[in-house]
């Protein structure tokens, strides 16, 4: 009940404006014909309006009810005699008013041949009503006068006209919010897969290499096996928490991808440098890194600053052939803050077209430019790989 009535308010909060116009011209159409029009014509005409106001709900529905209508009173006018008034079309000027709502109503709303047939019906009552309704002296409409006759089909025109514009809007407005819908879902599943790249790949990426080591000093030295399993263990505790955040981020409609996901992230970049970095070492090559932050760096940038170096180590613990070092660069000044992650591996085995399908440089690339920064990968530092982000931030420290 309540459902329904929100919904009639609704209604009228939209149709207001044509249930005004309506009672603006029945009430100067009966000011204007004074006693020249039996008033038994009236209340017809203010339940046709009612119908025009209320299409909307069932616009097939009211295109039937008014035409049903329009050719039940002009038999029953022709029938008992009473005087119409009659100036654009061969009903009185509001039923005609009402009429053109229902035309353009049906046209914007319903399917196309539903529309066609209701306003072909709707023209067939004009037809019975140019022919049965006794008019006024005063109107002076007559079918046979080609001057009279021709703003009925102009005002025909007009409304079937109105509809279609409507309706190509209504078209444009559907497609523009399928497009943003699509755009917004292809975001998050883009934010969904970066988070899965970054975070569970770099966790598993460590499972791998360290298993892989431990098959190769199983034979010659079993203890050393024995101790890169507590690391192995760890990375997959850590790739389990990240898999179960992300489905949280998944069951919860509220949430938003990429601002709050890298949970291990803190206020201190620095920090969260040093420990990704700590982690690395023991699944890698030696790490060399430099820290200078003399500018604040806002959250975001902090949390892409982080997914881009844990991301470049990834890429170099999969595909650095043979690198001795890896060399970390964060630096933020004025303006800006500069990552700069390079290996002295085998420059080829970076190729991004390799297994891994190059989803980490895209990812890093995303993440740069969506921040307003510059983004680059490629052979740099003694024919090794060099990945390097520019990133926008505030004023530097006093």
């Amino acid at each position: 009940m309540d459902n329904s009535l929100a919904s009639w308010q609704a209604l009228m909060r939209r149709q207001w404006p044509i249930a005004l116009a309506l009672g603006l011209l029945l009430v100067a159409e009966l000011v204007s014909t004074g006693p020249t029009r039996d008033l038994l014509a009236l209340p017809p005409a203010v339940l046709l309006a009612a119908v025009a106001v209320i299409s909307p709900r069932r616009p097939i529905d009211a295109a039937f009810i008014g035409a049903a209508m329009l050719v039940g009173t002009s038999l029953g006018y022709s029938f008992t005699g009473t005087d119409t008034f009659a100036v654009f079309s061969p009903v009185s000027p509001s039923e005609t008013a009402s009429m053109m709502v229902l035309i353009a109503t049906v046209v914007r709303s319903a399917p196309g041949r539903w529309a066609t047939t209701a306003v072909v019906t709707i023209w067939f009552s004009g037809l019975v009503a140019a022919i049965f309704r006794p008019h006024n002296a005063r109107s002076g409409w007559s079918l046979n006068n080609f001057d009279e006759a021709f703003p009925t089909f102009m005002l025909f025109a007009l409304a079937v006209g109105t509809g279609l514009y409507f309706r190509a809007r209504e078209k444009d407005r559907q497609r523009t919010v399928t497009h943003a819908v699509t755009s917004a879902q292809q975001q998050e599943r883009i934010a969904l897969a970066r988070e899965l790249h970054d975070v569970v790949a770099h966790h598993v990426t460590g499972i791998v290499v360290q298993a892989q080591a431990a098959m190769i000093v199983a034979e010659k030295d079993p203890l050393a096996a024995q101790r890169i399993l507590p690391s192995v263990a760890r990375s997959g505790s850590d790739a389990l928490t990240a898999m179960r955040r992300l489905v949280g981020t998944l069951r919860d409609a509220d949430a938003r991808i990429g601002v709050d996901a890298a949970e291990s992230a803190t206020a201190d970049l620095a920090a969260d440098v040093r420990k990704v970095v700590e982690e690395a070492r023991e699944i890698g090559p030696p790490i060399e890194l430099r820290i200078d932050l003399r500018a604040e760096v806002p959250a975001e940038v902090a949390r892409s600053v982080l997914r881009l170096v844990q991301e470049a180590l990834t890429n170099a613990h999969k595909h650095a052939l043979n690198a001795s070092v890896i060399k970390i660069d964060v630096i933020s000044e004025e303006g800006r803050t500069r990552v700069v992650v390079a290996d002295d591996g085998q420059g080829s085995a970076h190729d991004p077209i390799g297994g891994s399908g190059g989803y980490g440089l895209v990812g890093m690339r995303e993440r740069v430019e969506l921040l307003g920064g510059r983004f680059s990968a490629g052979r740099g530092w003694k024919g090794g790989w060099e990945v390097f982000a520019e990133l926008p931030v505030g004023e530097a420290k006093q």
